[in-house]
């Protein structure tokens, strides 16, 4: 799946505070507090709509990584690298390849807890088992149209700290919905989209009539940095 704004914005933040760090403990380097002034003048103007407040945050964060010697020793570093790389021989292909790799189906409907991976069921029907699965990076895919519940109550349990989790469900399933997120958005079927910070979100749709044995599926996503959606199809 395609990397999420969110995801971009918190890797990007996450690169940026780890240089910050850097400078300060390494080069002594005092126009660092630029950054927090700008980071801070940023998050209020997000808050509060103010497009003064957002471009004065750039600027000040702009002035800050112009500074910075550790993004410079960054990026020689990487083309050191990829020089070196290149001297023997190493195809151009394979050293890309990482990043054209994102999504792994899952063998056999089998979901693991694995540090950096995005898993999605697979893209044929396939046997339902409950799904209980943490990670730190990385996406989550998962297609309930293409299986069949059994008449009881199912499980997807969720927990990431950086990425996207998307679910598709089928129209006549009922299901309940709890979802977490420090910061990033969320959405859950054809309601608007929200922005989530430090918040919760409970839902349940498909209950306006007597369930009795039928298939119905409960929901806890929590994620720290990332997206989430929940769509009919």
């Amino acid at each position: 799946m395609k990397r999420s704004i969110t995801e971009r914005t918190t890797l990007w933040v996450m690169t940026f505070i780890l240089l910050i760090v850097i400078e300060a403990g390494l080069f002594g380097n005092g126009n660092v507090i630029f950054f927090f002034f700008g980071a801070i003048a940023m998050y209020f103007g997000l808050q509060r709509r103010s497009k003064w407040l957002v471009i004065t945050g750039g600027a000040f964060i702009v002035i800050a990584l112009l500074s910075l010697w550790s993004l410079r020793l960054l990026i020689f570093g990487i083309l050191l690298y990829l020089v070196v790389r290149l001297w023997k021989g190493t195809p151009a292909e394979e050293i890309m390849r990482p990043l054209k790799e994102t999504t792994r189906e899952t063998q056999n409907g089998i979901w693991k807890d694995r540090l950096f991976s995005s898993q999605s069921t697979p893209f044929t029907s396939y046997e339902w088992q409950d799904v209980h699965v943490q990670g730190i990076v990385g996406d989550f895919y998962i297609d309930v149209t293409d299986t069949v519940l059994p008449k009881r109550t199912s499980f997807i349990s969720i927990r990431q700290s950086f990425g996207r989790v998307k679910i598709e469900l089928p129209y006549d399933l009922p299901v309940r919905i709890h979802c977490s997120a420090l910061f990033g958005e969320c959405r859950l079927f054809d309601l608007t989209p929200k922005r989530l910070l430090n918040e919760s979100i409970h839902m349940k749709d498909g209950y306006d009539r007597s369930i009795g044995t039928e298939a119905e599926l409960i929901i806890s996503l929590s994620v720290r940095f990332g997206d989430v959606e929940v769509i009919r199809k």
